[in-house]
């Protein structure tokens, strides 16, 4: 083989790769509950169904006996591309159903409880077909979900404490692109894999009156090593190319996140929620990428910015059964142009939501509904991909995503 060749598979490989930790860091899923889905996740500081598990642990300290919350959220994303030259691209239309769930119990008539959620906090892909970029992408696909157990302890009447475990578990990453073999012969290239990684989470509710909580979550940052094996398949025979497939690794970093939260009854029936979300996203300022048998490992920058996200969220008590909600929230993007990867592209995001619950005895039912739109980009960030071709992601960058949720809950 090639030195040339190696070194140009070495560097697809990172700009394949690279899309693992930005999908992660840009694309971060926080919708794990129709309840706060309907709040546009402004739910820190009222925490007050089993879904606190994912969204402040210590709000499990308000529900009695044994809890059960599961459902899942459709998630319908639309993106597309204009070129410099004013030609429009839509990528293809996905559709996604993050499922969650969460198990609550007081231990007994003291001042523990145990919670368990399952959630997805990062996922989601895009699928291309730009002839300028198709040597830095196609598709991306990758899923993955989070284990988190927690306990929660009532310190006082009024302040409330948890901390927890989050495993991670990727369970797929499939990165596709366009490659050239020595010729140039017409190549394409995947990389598949999976990893794990640990981390932990705590949080704090503090209930000053019967009309104000505050409340205050934590989750670490954590870095799953992701290992696979990249494959090349000669198109003009589908069968993998000499010396592949090869296995490969990635060092991926979930950025560490912190929520403060209130909660406020403006009257009897109307209550305020507040959150201001913040992500460590600096936590992705590089990507390390290795392929042993194609020589030292690769380093790509990344250098992404901490944000704020600001949500709001409006709850009305219709009656003893009935509540409807709605919200908004304002987040910036944290990529900066010179690493923008149209393998996900992103953007300064606006979102609306509206949502109801019904309880009846036992049982409650929650459904949400919300639209988030991402603000043009026009980027300038061309790429010298590794065989010396210039691909072009100049353009504007647009998209939107819908999304439905519904969850069930149950209490014993």
């Amino acid at each position: 083989m090639k030195r040339s060749f190696v070194v140009a598979l070495v560097f697809t490989l990172a700009l394949a790769l690279s899309a693992t930790a930005a999908f992660a860091g840009g694309f971060r899923v926080p919708e794990a509950g129709s309840k706060a889905m309907g709040l546009s996740n402004a739910f820190v500081g009222m925490a007050d169904d089993p879904s606190a598990v994912q969204f402040n642990p210590a709000g499990i300290t308000q529900l009695d006996g044994t809890q059960i919350y599961f459902g899942t959220t459709y998630i319908g994303t639309s993106n597309e591309y204009t070129d410099t030259g004013g030609t429009t691209t839509p990528a293809e239309e996905m559709t996604f159903f993050p499922p969650h769930f969460y198990y609550t119990n007081h231990l007994g008539d003291g001042d523990l409880w145990f919670g368990l959620g399952v959630a997805v906090p990062f996922g989601l892909g895009t699928e291309w077909d730009v002839a300028s970029f198709e040597l830095i992408v196609t598709d991306t696909l990758i899923e993955m979900v989070k284990i988190n157990p927690a306990i929660g302890y009532r310190a006082s009447e009024n302040l409330s404490l948890a901390f927890g475990i989050d495993y991670y578990k990727i369970m797929e990453a499939k990165l596709e692109n366009e490659a050239l073999l020595p010729g140039p012969t017409p190549a394409y290239q995947e990389f598949e894999g999976d990893g794990d990684g640990y981390g932990f989470n705590f949080g704090l509710l503090y209930t000053a009156s019967d009309m104000l909580s505050v409340g205050f979550a934590y989750r670490s940052g954590v870095s799953p090593d992701l290992e696979g094996d990249l494959t090349v398949t000669i198109d003009a025979t589908g069968l993998p190319a000499p010396g592949f497939p090869t296995p490969g690794s990635a060092d991926i970093n979930l950025p560490a996140t912190a929520a403060l939260g209130i909660s406020y009854k403006l009257s009897p029936r109307f209550t305020l929620n507040a959150d201001l979300d913040w992500t460590a996203w600096s936590d992705y300022d590089e990507l390390k990428l290795s392929v042993p048998a194609l020589g030292p490992a690769t380093v790509l920058p990344k250098d992404y910015s901490d944000e704020i996200a600001y949500r709001v969220g409006l709850e009305y008590d219709l009656n003893e059964a009935w509540n409807l909600r709605g919200g908004f929230l304002i987040e910036s993007m944290p990529i900066p142009e010179e690493t923008y990867d149209p393998r996900l592209p992103d953007g300064d995001r606006v979102g609306i939501s509206i949502g109801a619950g019904y309880t009846k005895d036992a049982w409650t039912l929650d459904l949400a509904y919300m639209f988030v739109d991402f603000s043009d980009e026009d980027i300038d960030n061309d790429i010298t991909d590794a065989y010396g071709q210039l691909q072009t992601v100049d353009g504007k960058y647009d998209g939107d995503i819908n999304l439905f949720g519904v969850s069930l809950g149950y209490r014993f």
